[in-house]
């Protein structure tokens, strides 16, 4: 998956989004229809592993640079609808897998699957997407003619991106929430069993993280129009502070609900942050090998995540202490989040 990212990555930029997502989209589709049929489990794992690179990394990549290249001023607003849509069809793709699974097996649902992306979905990418507004002559955010080919070319370099400070504190900061938000989401049922909670209590505190984080991506979305991105960024990292804090407190299923509504708006308001700040903050030249960078580094926390609340089990016996932890480390990004001087030479207008 991580190679795979970082190889779409540095394609994007040189041959434009419409080609790779062709590219990876017609790929996924192909890797996921064999799948269906694949026996034995050595042909089964390498399947898998593809599906994860190609569909959760560079797929994802290439759709997210798609949207940084395409808008300017809009790119908060763009950004946060395409969480909240994502989102949707996240829930929606999830139940209707299971269903379908439940009915009449795995096989049958992933073949449908990959030829829904083959026959529906490649259609779609190679007759819609285009590298950039300027190849079909569109004028983005009121630009003219003139100024969208120069905001095209102009942007940091990856090496550029890399040295300033900013790029680190925003990508260690989401990375840090993946690293929580996989951990927890793995071990939530067992972390609240600890508390005494029965399992009817951790899928109402499912729904409710579900549904506040599309909130949270709707308000994210607006509050970056009229906030900076440190004080929305310390604001998330705020929040989800204080929900690790009061995780090893919780006492009663109103206060589960309410640690549940920390959880999602700071996760909606950390992915608006994350899809709009690169492309706004380092403009378009390079966005794919920037936000590739910045993703490899969350897709790593995500994986980290679960192994870190295991072990802290396994030596201690609880969650809590690594509660704490990840709250003061959390703590401290908050504050270089909201002090740490985000780059304006290459900003989207």
């Amino acid at each position: 998956g991580l190679s795979s990212l970082g190889l779409m990555s540095f394609r994007l930029d040189r041959f434009g989004s419409r080609a790779v997502m062709t590219v990876i989209v017609a790929l996924l589709g192909a890797v996921v229809v064999v799948m269906a049929g694949a026996t034995g489990f050595a042909m089964l794992f390498v399947l898998v592993t593809l599906t994860r690179g190609l569909g959760q990394s560079a797929l994802s990549v290439a759709s997210l640079s798609l949207v940084g290249q395409w808008f300017g001023r809009r790119l908060p607003k763009a950004m946060a609808f395409y969480s909240v849509i994502m989102s949707i069809g996240f829930m929606a793709a999830f139940y209707m897998v299971g269903t379908i699974v439940t009915h009449s097996g795995w096989r049958v649902a992933w073949s449908g699957l990959g030829w829904l992306l083959l026959l529906g979905l490649l259609p779609l990418v190679w007759f819609t997407v285009r590298r950039d507004p300027e190849s079909c002559g569109l004028q983005a955010d009121g630009q003219t003619d003139e100024q969208l080919g120069a905001s095209a070319a102009v942007g940091a370099t990856f090496r550029e991106a890399l040295r300033s400070p900013a790029f680190w504190v925003f990508a260690l900061a989401t990375s840090i929430y993946n690293l929580v938000a996989s951990g927890i989401g793995l071990f939530n049922e067992s972390i609240l069993a600890e508390r005494g909670f029965a399992a009817n209590v951790y899928h109402q505190a499912l729904a409710v993280t579900a549904i506040t984080s599309l909130a949270g991506n709707f308000l994210g979305g607006w509050l970056s129009s009229r906030w900076s991105a440190n004080r929305l960024m310390a604001l998330a990292m705020g929040l989800l502070t204080l929900a690790l804090l009061v995780l090893p407190f919780l006492r009663s299923v109103p206060q589960v609900m309410l640690w549940a509504v920390f959880m999602g708006v700071a996760g909606g308001f950390v992915i608006v942050i994350f899809f709009g700040f690169w492309g706004r903050t380092f403009g378009r030249a390079h966005l794919g090998k920037i936000q590739g960078a910045a993703q490899m580094m969350t897709v790593m926390a995500s994986a980290v995540g679960p192994l870190l609340l295991a072990q802290c089990v396994a030596v201690t016996g609880s969650y809590a202490f690594v509660f704490y932890g990840l709250a003061g480390v959390i703590a401290l990004l908050a504050l270089a989040a909201w002090t740490v001087k985000v780059p304006t030479q290459w900003a989207s207008q």
